[in-house]
């Protein structure tokens, strides 16, 4: 009995003493398209917030939504900071002929190197007259 009674006292004084195990923090990343004062140019932007302090986006790959088939990727980009944009062919966001939905699956990476991947929001609208034929680039800064 007396060993019972320890066993509780010690269990009971775990649970105080274990402060509360707190959820996962989830990272986030936003996708803004916006189109430009030319008619081919098209600024694109994800702002992301990692998990932890630290985390940055290493890569970003702009994909078309494509239903009920598999999605296509349109370009994978470099990126250096948790905020990435730049102005691109519009062209290059013409996954459609009848309308586009954009994504971007955001690589983040952190502080010891360890990746995971983040969806954006799907941004719709109807970019460019034709489906981009060749290999286009990453843009430039605005």
């Amino acid at each position: 009995m007396r060993r019972t009674i320890g066993l509780l006292a010690a269990l009971a004084l775990c649970l105080v003493l274990t402060p509360p195990v707190e959820a996962a923090a989830t990272a986030k990343c936003t996708l803004s398209i916006t189109p430009k004062d030319t008619e081919h140019d098209t600024t694109i932007t994800v702002q992301c917030t990692g998990r932890a302090p630290g985390d940055v986006l290493d890569y970003v790959t702009i994909k078309g939504a494509d239903w009920p088939d598999g999605d296509d990727t349109q370009k994978v980009c470099k990126a250096v900071s948790n905020l990435w944009t730049r102005v691109i062919d519009s062209q290059l966001l013409n996954e459609d002929p009848l309308g586009d939905e954009i994504y971007v699956e955001a690589r983040m990476r952190t502080p010891d190197y360890k990746l995971y991947y983040v969806k954006t929001n799907e941004v719709s609208g109807k970019w460019g007259v034709n489906v981009y034929v060749g290999e286009p680039d990453c843009g430039h800064l605005p």
